[in-house]
């Protein structure tokens, strides 16, 4: 046994040599509505994100449900490998800073319970121009998941009604969860959730709402 639990531990380390921990979904896109209704779509994002999360469930994270189904909570290459719940929020309108206490469930088992999402937004441009206007939200967390998070919504207007797109969600993991993200389980579990995500900034951004929808990972 003890010869088995130090092989276990070798390939566990050999693993964190060589997990990513560093990990982006970047999108260029075109939005087909005024800069400052999405300019207000990518503020109330942000402030919902860091303030009252679960609203966010009503139009961003729509298509983002979880899967509860016993066969996908067992595959560790599945779309719900990783999931969180939320609990205590406080958020701070002068400083535009929050703090959201989250329990993580992996595999469907909690691992972290109060883990701290510390957050902190704002809207920027250019010092010798206007354009591109830049929201920017900054995350840290209180455990060793992740060592930072990113939002970035760089927007530039093309015309009255067109606005041309850059997006960044980035994610810096922490060296031991890194080994557990391989490149599956990240295009699986995460990466699709970060494009869909930006989706539905566009389509509330041009509709005024966000239609329910079923979404999962794309074939890669």
């Amino acid at each position: 046994m003890k010869k088995l639990t130090i092989f276990c531990f070798a390939l566990l380390c050999a693993g964190t040599m060589s997990a990513k921990q560093f990990r982006s979904v970047t999108i260029d896109t075109v939005c087909h509505a005024p800069l400052n209704v999405i300019r207000q779509v990518a503020d109330s994002f942000c402030y919902q994100f860091q303030a009252c999360p679960d609203s966010l469930f009503k139009w961003a994270y729509l298509g983002l449900e979880e899967q509860t189904t016993p066969e996908q909570h067992r595959s560790k290459e599945g779309r719900d490998v990783v999931h969180l719940e939320y609990k205590d929020r406080s958020y701070d309108p002068q400083t535009k800073k929050g703090d959201v206490a989250i329990d993580i469930y992996v595999l469907g088992t909690r691992f972290w319970k109060d883990q701290h999402l510390g957050t902190e937004s704002r809207l920027y441009h250019p010092a010798d121009a206007l354009y591109p206007l830049t929201k920017h939200m900054v995350a840290t967390y209180s455990g060793s998941i992740l060592e930072g998070g990113e939002f970035l919504l760089r927007m530039t207007p093309i015309s009255d009604d067109l606005v041309q797109l850059h997006y960044e969600f980035n994610l810096t993991f922490g060296k031991f969860f890194s080994v557990f993200i391989s490149d599956k389980t990240w295009r699986n579990s995460m990466e699709w959730r970060f494009e869909t995500m930006l989706e539905n900034i566009v389509e509330c951004a041009e509709t005024g709402t966000v239609k329910p929808k079923v979404r999962g990972p794309k074939l890669k």
